[in-house]
Parts: structure tokens; C-alpha cells; sequence
């Protein structure tokens, strides 16, 4: 994508431009922080946009729960169905969450694409995320849930969305590697982006093999770090087992600093939770 930001997007920063600028839309930001103990008197701003950058600064400096604190009052606003409340604190949300939407943009938009198409896609699918997040079932790591939540309905949408019904032209298809189509040619880029979120560093640093059934693995993988099936630790040990050229049992063992058989051991019990688990993600999807 070029230098030339998406109208959807220079939208988005005026309107909250003029958010900011409304004294009525701050103070109700900063009761629900108050009242729900995540800031205090003295720390909160009265204006919203010096408030929602001393919220982002503390996600920052990543301190213990603060994201989940101050994500989790707002989600909880947002499902509540409230009204004006509810419509505001997704729109603050929506805010915080846009420098990361923007780089799920940049990774989707390919040569001959129109990007406000794309930018149409990604930011509706950022609406949708922060509307339906299940905020009462996962209070616990939500930015995290949140970008991968994005990533998995933006998958969904560009498939949908970029399907041609139509024969590519010629500058489409010399822009594609192999007579690719242009949702499966986008899949694999976000899927390496949702794996490096959900700590997966194998199957983010090749995206070249994110494609068939490696690449369904990934997903699937993702998804159960997403809905707390797998730990990372397990997760990563399958994603670096099944893939081609994986070290052997002996050598993945030492460098975790357990036995061979210990680590089969915990390769088949994770294998057995993903598996009984595989059916919803089916479903899901």
C-alpha cells in the first residue's frame, strides 16, 4: 500500500478529532474509568484524547491486567447495548485498535487492488470485532484477542470479498504467484501476522509454507491459543513438529531441556485437545 492513507481511514481520525473536541464524550469516558478503579483522580486527563493516550501508554509499558482493565470496561459498555454509551465506547475502542488495522491493511492490499476496497473490508470487520467480542467469557488477554478475532474475520471477508466471478485480467494475474487467486494469495500474509500475536514464531517467519494443509494446521492452531485450548508452549511444540525439514525428537527435546520421550508425551496430549477440539473450529469457520 502507498503513502496515501485510505479516505475510510482519514475519516475515522477527523471524526475522532471531533469526538475528542466534545467535553460530554470525555467526562463519560472518564467516569467509567474511574468508577471501575483504573485510573484514579489525579492520573485521568479531562480531555479524551490525552485519556485514551495515557490508556495506551500504560498498555505500553505493559503492565499487569491494565489492558485488560481498561478494554474490559469498555467492552462491557459495548455489550451492555446501551444506547449512546455503547456506540461511544466502541468508537473509542475502535480508535485504539485503527494503528493495528492499518497494518492488517497494508498486509492485504496487493498490486493492482484498489485499497479502499480493502480499507472497506478490514474496517468493517474492526466494527464488527469490537461489537461481538465476548468480553464476559474472555476477560483475560483481550488486545490479543481482539487482533486475532480481526484477523479472522478479515480472512474470512477477502475471500468472500475478493472471490473474482470473472477470469483475472492480464495485470492481475502477472501480480500472482502461480495463477493464485487473490483471497488465497492474501491468506497466507495474515495468517503469519495472527501466528507472530499468538506466539508462533515458526509458522510466522515462513510464510512461504502457509498454504495447504500447513496452513490449516496454523489456523486451527491459532484459534485454539485464541480459545485457550493449547498453551503457547504446546501449541509451538506441534507447529515446529509437523512441518518440513523439523528437527528430530532428540534435538527439539535438548533445546527445551527434557527427554525425548517427555516430549512426545506432551506432543500427544496436545494433539488430543486440539483434535477433541477441532470440531468447533470447523463449525466457527
Amino acid at each position: 500500500m502507498d503513502a496515501v492513507q485510505p479516505t475510510l481511514v482519514t475519516r475515522l481520525n477527523t471524526e475522532w478529532e471531533w469526538l475528542c473536541a466534545d467535553p460530554g464524550s470525555a467526562g463519560r469516558v472518564r467516569s467509567w474509568m474511574l468508577g471501575a478503579g483504573v485510573l484514579d483522580e489525579e492520573q485521568a486527563p479531562a480531555g479524551l484524547g490525552e485519556l485514551c493516550t495515557l490508556l495506551r501508554k500504560g498498555a505500553k509499558r505493559d503492565e499487569p491486567g491494565f489492558i485488560d482493565a481498561w478494554m474490559g470496561v469498555l467492552l462491557h459498555r459495548v455489550s451492555a447495548g446501551d444506547g449512546r454509551d455503547a456506540e461511544l465506547a466502541a468508537r473509542v475502542l475502535v480508535q485504539a485498535m485503527l494503528p493495528h488495522a492499518c497494518r492488517v491493511l497494508r498486509g492485504c492490499v496487493r498490486s493492482g487492488e484498489d485499497v479502499e476496497d480493502v480499507a472497506q473490508v478490514v474496517i468493517a470487520s474492526l466494527w464488527e470485532v469490537v461489537r461481538t467480542f465476548p468480553i464476559a467469557r474472555r476477560p483475560r488477554k483481550v488486545a490479543a484477542g481482539l487482533r486475532l478475532e480481526l484477523w479472522h474475520r478479515v480472512s474470512r471477508e477477502l475471500r468472500r470479498e475478493l472471490a473474482p466471478s470473472e477470469p483475472l485480467d492480464g495485470t492481475w494475474a502477472a501480480a500472482l504467484p502461480g495463477g493464485v487467486e487473490p483471497a488465497d494469495a492474501v491468506e497466507p500474509v495474515l495468517l503469519a501476522r495472527a501466528a507472530e500475536a499468538a506466539g508462533l514464531q515458526t509458522a510466522a517467519s515462513a510464510v512461504e509454507e502457509l498454504e495447504g494443509a500447513r496452513g490449516e494446521m496454523v489456523a486451527l492452531l491459532v484459534w485454539a491459543l485464541e480459545r485457550e485450548v493449547l498453551t503457547t508452549e504446546a501449541a509451538s511444540g506441534i507447529c515446529d513438529h509437523y512441518r518440513e525439514g523439523a528437527p528430530q525428537d532428540a534435538a527439539a527435546a535438548s533445546t527445551r531441556g527434557v527427554s525425548p520421550v517427555a516430549l512426545r508425551r506432551r506432543r500427544s496430549r496436545a494433539v488430543a485437545r486440539l483434535r477433541q477440539a477441532a470440531p468447533q473450529w470447523v463449525e466457527a469457520a
